[in-house]
């Protein structure tokens, strides 16, 4: 058993090994706990990193565990050198698909062809009969399951992402917001608990699907322990995401690890280089972005609200003076009203029309994606995201933070039920880090733009 384990949401610890004993404490979800004694299906633990933390006892269902490595469900796919690609059947594969495959044979059609042809044809041979195997292996298991299926009619929906997590043994997931935990996801009207945002449960495979009310939605089977109960029963499947157990240098729980997630000596996006950002500084002003934009509009208007402008400026690599004068160039019409009133801020139109004169293209979202995968994924795509946040005086993103503000999202961690981000904050004109948990909260539910790359 691992020496480490972390709660899966708020639990009461207690002073003996077992459900009757008293509460002596009730430690935070995500709270890390060291095992200092395995009881059998329960565990002698202590909080870390709590200052004066009561050690008690806690069931293993209240917990999740550092991830054991196991071998991977269908076999891995590799170049000639040896070099590991990833899994030979990707869990997006559609269970169609598979099917189609068991019953024509040949080469799979989700592996790419530059790939199946490093491979000699006994390579390709023994890969085909180990991609079977892995179903023919649990043929039981996998009759049920595509009966299971059938019956619930969602056959063309399937993805065999649902056979891996069933053969994993489960998978550990997280409640993006609150929800209802039901009792029959068909009826959807019977529930008996609630997972809270945050809260870790496991889901063991099973997918469900109810078209209620003329909305098809699928749920998760799921089971996991709050306070001092254990549930199981079905939660929304477009609700959760997958909980990725924190290692120490990842952890956000360790402010430290702030200053260490991401190299921000390495720029990821050209910063504004004008000399009035240096002229600022001299002149005592607290802020980079407090610059005087005579060059750009022919008066001397030292301008404090020019976040939205320095991360367009900075998005397309140019300095600020040449992208406000190009602004006022397209003769938008706020475009002067905006840089004439030094305390005038921008909307996310206003940037759009920015965007625009500038060769890029925004497209308006009214929230940020609430995953950090999700977010990770767009990201990768080459997009970036002008996000509206919450600052306080001296410019750092704070959950609570009164002063709106536009930052660019350029990096994201995933890590726990949490992770890191990594934005250029056009306050001091430099690229800052911050818990992905703060972050999300500071945008809230505000108007932002995702940058779509040029074609």
């Amino acid at each position: 058993m691992s020496k480490v384990a972390r709660t899966r949401s708020d639990v009461d610890i207690r002073s003996g090994a077992k459900s009757s004993a008293s509460i002596l404490d009730r430690i935070p979800a995500d709270c890390p706990v060291e095992i200092l004694e395995d009881l059998n299906g329960w565990f002698k633990v202590k909080p870390a990193r709590m200052v004066h933390g009561v050690s008690g006892y806690l069931p293993e269902a209240a917990l999740t565990f550092p991830p054991v490595e196991k071998a991977p469900v269908f076999p891995e796919l590799s170049t000639a050198e040896g070099i590991k690609l990833g899994t030979s059947v990707h869990p997006t594969v559609k269970l169609t698909t598979f099917l189609q495959w068991l019953i024509a044979g040949g080469k799979p059609e989700w592996i790419l062809e530059r790939v199946w042809s490093e491979l000699s044809k006994a390579q390709q041979t023994e890969l085909i009969e180990k991609i079977r195997t892995a179903t023919s292996g649990n043929q039981p298991l996998w009759d049920s399951w595509i009966g299971g299926n059938k019956t619930n009619a969602r056959l063309d929906e399937v993805v065999m992402l649902e056979w891996i997590v069933m053969m994993e043994g489960g998978r550990e997931v997280y409640a993006i917001r609150d929800h209802y935990v039901y009792i029959d996801p068909l009826k959807n009207i019977s529930y008996f608990g609630c997972a809270l945002k945050g809260q870790v449960m496991r889901w063991t495979g099973s997918v469900r699907v109810s078209d209620k009310d003329g909305k098809r939605r699928s749920y998760y089977e799921v089971d996991f322990y709050r306070m001092s109960r254990y549930l199981h029963g079905w939660f929304r499947a477009d609700i959760v995401a997958d909980y990725l157990y924190p290692s120490s240098e990842l952890d956000p729980t360790i402010e430290a690890n702030a200053l260490t997630v991401f190299d921000l000596k390495k720029p990821i996006l050209r910063h504004p280089q004008d000399q009035a950002i240096a002229d600022s500084k001299l002149k005592g002003y607290n802020a980079a972005q407090y610059v005087d934009i005579f060059p750009a509009s022919g008066k001397h208007i030292v301008h404090y609200s020019l976040c939205g402008e320095f991360c367009v400026a900075t998005l397309s690599g140019k300095d600020i003076l040449p992208t406000l004068k190009k602004w006022l160039e397209s003769k938008y019409w706020r475009a002067a009203s905006i840089l004439n009133n030094p305390h005038e801020g921008t909307s996310a139109a206003d940037l759009q029309t920015l965007l625009t004169a500038n060769g890029l293209k925004g497209e308006l979202y009214s929230s940020i994606p609430t995953t950090p995968q999700i977010i990770k994924d767009r990201l990768a795509s080459g997009q970036y995201a002008i996000v509206g946040c919450g600052i306080n005086s001296g410019g750092k993103v704070k959950a609570d933070g009164r002063i709106r503000h536009w930052v660019v999202l350029e990096d994201i961690i995933p890590s726990g039920n949490s992770g890191w981000v990594r934005v250029y904050n056009p306050f001091q004109n430099r690229e800052e880090v911050y818990n992905y948990t703060t972050f999300i909260a500071s945008s809230g539910v505000g108007a932002g733009l995702w940058i779509i790359p040029a074609a």
